[in-house]
């Protein structure tokens, strides 16, 4: 995909957690076709000790005008200790967001035409 790039911090890079951030970000610029670019950054920061390592993800989506960041950190959710389910939630929340905004695009369009 033109215009992905996966960045590892505070964790050794991953070929099999990079597929699947390709895998993902196929799917989601095969969805909403205007997506110029996706950037995601994975991250197992230091957290506090009483609660095991979070994997952070956050996602930066491109889009013609605009850009959606996703910054998906969940101190509290303990399912996150799963680095792909952390990529899974990610993903998730920047297609919800791209389609909000796909949609608000495609009203305007619209309404534009019957004018």
């Amino acid at each position: 995909m033109k215009g992905l790039e996966i960045s590892f911090r505070d964790i050794e890079h991953s070929d099999a957690i990079e597929q699947t951030i390709r895998d993902k970000a196929a799917k989601l610029t095969g969805t909403f076709e205007d997506i110029t670019a996706v950037r995601a950054v994975v991250a197992m920061p230091h957290n506090h000790s009483n609660k095991g390592k979070l994997a952070h993800v956050s996602l930066e989506i491109g889009l013609p005008g605009e850009t959606v960041a996703i910054t998906h950190d969940h101190h509290d959710n303990s399912e996150h200790e799963d680095m792909y389910v952390a990529v899974r939630d990610a993903f998730d929340k920047a297609q919800r967001k791209v389609r909000k905004i796909h949609n608000k695009r495609v009203d305007k369009s619209r309404r534009a035409a019957t004018l």
